[in-house]
């Protein structure tokens, strides 16, 4: 399926409703990369300083069942881990737009003035698109190996 990228209200409410506030569904992966490199003769290649995220979504419900989300420009994200013992699942989510940058948070009630909450997972980027990857179902990584 072919990126679909958020750029109004309406994509927004678009990407909410379809995977329902990510509603019974999990971060299940994540890849970052930014656009500076060492070269092949070991030189420092000077990037524009950007930082983008992949990341996998899952839910327990189908039309989607996963999804990728490709974060643009991450301005902030705070990834958190879940204790031993805890089953980690999100309940509701929220994305919004606000001062040039979109955020998405894995609570529904997520409150962007306190924005350091440590207890909610969240990433800022100034884009974002997304897409339908229902095959990418069950424990196996699209990113890397585990080891």
């Amino acid at each position: 399926m072919n990126w679909i990228e958020v750029k109004t209200k309406d994509d927004i409410k678009n990407l909410l409703d379809v995977f329902d506030f990510f509603h019974d569904g999990c971060l299940r992966e994540i890849h970052l990369w930014n656009s500076y490199y060492i070269g092949s003769d070991l030189s420092m290649a000077a990037g524009e300083g950007t930082l983008n995220a992949k990341v996998i979504f899952q839910r327990q419900s189908k039309n989607p069942s996963a999804i990728e989300v490709c974060f643009s420009e991450v301005q902030r994200m705070n990834i958190v881990a879940t204790n031993p013992n805890y089953w980690y699942m999100i309940l509701g989510a929220s994305l919004f737009y606000k001062g040039g940058l979109y955020y998405w948070a894995d609570e529904e009630q997520w409150n962007i003035s306190e924005p350091s909450n440590s207890e909610i997972m969240w990433i800022s980027a100034k884009g974002i698109k997304w897409r339908d990857k229902s095959e990418w179902m069950k424990d196996t990584l699209r990113y890397g190996s585990r080891e």
